[in-house]
């Protein structure tokens, strides 16, 4: 339940509910009262007039207080309990897809294209996943996603893959807007860091539809038992963002087939603001697609805690390695690193 918080102390046994100062309920503390189905039945009505959900998908939360929830409002989701076949199976292996996508990122980094079988943790998480309610008074199709044991210090790779879902879906929002005002679509390139990537941007695209495609929703709550410091939210994407998903989704299989990693030392660093932040020039082994070479190239940092590690690294003349995609930046190859890191088990290049 949103919105809503306990009060202290209870009235004849029953606790006390208020709802951002406007309503109050009270829920009986035992199952055996006379009149506690009707009770249940009355609570949950209201529930639902409040939040402007089901009953029967307020029931779920309830029930299910350790599953994170994702849902999806599109025009291939169930309408008044049913949908077609195809909508069916479209929706559902998508919802996988966007789900598995978000879980790989979270456990193995990310990539724009993951290729092969997917690991047994991400395998094992989707194998937990349940769909439902589908109600007749229904729009939605809704994914509940329950919580493995965490380890400490750490949320579930369920809860890491749920945020890094919310967070790369609203940066393709953010994206898309960027691309209506300038037509450049390389904005998205960045994105991939951030767990974008061509499964994930093709998954989200077939919930708007055949082409151009029609406006979708995509919301996360999350389990009640296990509250998040993040936000919850409702991202709406407009029409014909199936058709930019797609393109995007094609480009980031094009860089993939233009991935490459280098292993060696840093011979300079850039920072000094504008399009020049967090660049360095790496002198090493050069792996390019299936190429090996000894050579330099120049690297794009993620962030500037990957470029204080750079920093580190060459005033210790320690090797650090960078995986990426390549890019043309003023006529010549730049990796732009999704990893970055310092490396132990290579050989130092003297210069």
């Amino acid at each position: 339940m949103t919105g809503w918080s306990r009060q202290p102390g209870d009235w004849r046994g029953a606790a006390v509910w208020v709802h951002e100062g406007d309503h109050e309920i009270l829920v009986p503390g035992t199952d055996d009262l006379g009149d506690g189905p009707r009770r249940v039945r009355e609570i949950l009505t209201l529930l639902a007039r409040l939040e402007g959900r089901s009953r029967e998908d307020i029931a779920s939360d309830i029930g299910a207080p350790m599953a994170d929830v994702q849902w999806y409002r599109a025009s291939i989701v169930p309408v008044d309990g049913q949908f077609r076949l195809l909508d069916a199976v479209t929706a559902l292996t998508s919802a996988q897809a966007a789900l598995g996508a978000a879980a790989r990122a979270a456990l193995t980094g990310p990539r724009p294209v993951y290729d092969g079988v997917a690991p047994k943790q991400v395998r094992d998480l989707l194998d937990r996943v349940w769909i439902g309610p589908i109600v007749a008074s229904g729009d939605l199709l809704t994914v509940r996603v329950p919580l493995e044991r965490a380890t400490p210090g750490e949320p579930p790779l369920a809860r890491r893959t749920l945020i890094l879902l919310q967070r790369a879906a609203a940066l393709l929002l953010e994206a898309g807007a960027e691309v209506h005002r300038t037509g450049d679509i390389s904005t998205f390139d960045g994105l991939v860091r951030h767990g974008v990537s061509a499964e994930l941007c093709q998954a989200l695209a077939r919930f708007a539809g055949s082409d151009p495609g029609t406006r979708f929703e995509v919301g996360f709550r999350w389990a009640r038992a296990l509250p998040s410091d993040v936000p919850a939210r409702r991202l709406v994407f407009d029409a014909e963002t199936g058709r930019l998903l797609r393109r995007v989704a094609h480009r980031l299989r094009r860089l993939h087939s233009d991935s490459a990693s280098v292993t060696g030392l840093i011979a300079m660093l850039v920072d000094i603001g504008g399009e020049d932040r967090f660049r360095v020039q790496v002198r090493g082994d050069v792996a390019i697609g299936g190429a090996e070479s000894r050579g330099s190239i120049w690297v794009r940092l993620p962030d500037e805690a990957a470029y204080d590690v750079a920093v580190e690294a060459h005033r210790s003349r320690a090797p650090v390695r960078a995986r990426g995609t390549l890019r043309e930046v003023s006529g010549r190859r730049e990796l732009t690193a999704t990893t970055f890191g310092t490396v132990t088990d290579h050989r130092s290049e003297e210069t």
